[in-house]
């Protein structure tokens, strides 16, 4: 073979090579150790609540009508809806194996409705009652949930496989802004507790109702993959498990500001979280 049919050949088989390795991202090397990720995340809550507690102020009236200044409402629930998001992501890989990935994103927004009547012990609670469950009164509450997270990730594979499966334990601070109350609720609230506690307590007039939620720490279990199709980019899918408890918080405070009553409601959310981002490496 001549020379010049030597080199086409060797040049044909490069080309060859070259073309393959485009075709077929398991070829190539990942490029970096770092990688940002865009996307969108569902959450689906599998909640459980426990019913509304309540606390009043002590009155001489609410004694002589048989008002217990503490009281549960049985039957009372509290259901947490169905949200999505953007959610953005950075990824720091350490070893060709360990990863620390940092996940944050618009913080989305959950309605929060609900089941059962409040109502006081004694003849009155006859009288003053709130239906949680009224049509009118729901949602009761929205917020926006703030999650920071951080996750231990373990991915598996060479790095030079398209395809890695992934494993990840991490830590998550929740809390809550933007809270809202149903106007409706806010007015039942109002016309059947604060007036009638507020004239109790020897101070009748306006109240008016506040509402917030509490969050805290949880931890996340996540099950992953990252499918790379070119050297940089890659789409990655995922399911995580997150523990999440929150506090529902309803306080009713006469003109003074004095707190006449306290309602709360403890709810484990736990949802199921799946995202779908688009990574690039570099």
């Amino acid at each position: 073979m001549s020379e010049q049919r030597r080199s086409r050949a060797a040049m044909l088989r490069i080309a060859t090579a070259l073309l393959l390795m485009m075709g077929s991202p398991g070829a190539t090397a990942w490029d970096g150790r770092n990688q940002l990720l865009i996307g969108g995340a569902h959450f689906s809550p599998r909640e459980h609540s426990d019913p509304v507690y309540t606390e009043l102020q002590d009155s001489a009236l609410g004694t002589l009508l048989g008002i217990d200044p503490t009281f549960s409402s049985p039957g009372t629930k509290a259901h947490v809806s169905e949200s999505q998001t953007l959610l953005l992501a950075y990824a720091r890989a350490f070893t060709d194996h360990i990863t620390v990935k940092l996940e944050g994103g618009i913080p989305p927004k959950f309605e929060l409705k609900g089941e059962g009547v409040v109502r006081p012990t004694g003849p009155s609670g006859n009288v003053i009652e709130v239906d949680l469950g009224a049509p009118e009164n729901n949602p009761l509450a929205s917020a926006r949930l703030w999650s920071p997270t951080v996750l231990f990730q373990y991915v598996f594979r060479d790095p030079s496989r398209a395809f890695r499966p992934s494993l990840a334990l991490g830590t998550t601070y929740t809390f809550y802004t933007d809270e809202e109350l149903d106007p409706d609720l806010r007015d039942s609230l109002n016309q059947q507790f604060g007036q009638t506690l507020a004239l109790a307590t020897g101070n009748p007039g306006e109240t008016s109702v506040s509402a917030e939620a509490e969050g805290g720490f949880g931890y996340i279990v996540n099950a992953g993959f990252d499918w790379r199709f070119s050297a940089r980019w890659s789409v990655i899918g995922s399911v995580s498990f997150l523990r999440l408890d929150q506090t529902s918080i309803i306080e009713i405070h006469d003109d003074n500001g004095e707190r006449l009553a306290r309602s709360e409601t403890h709810v484990d959310v736990n949802p199921v979280i799946s995202a779908l981002l688009l990574g690039y490496r570099f």
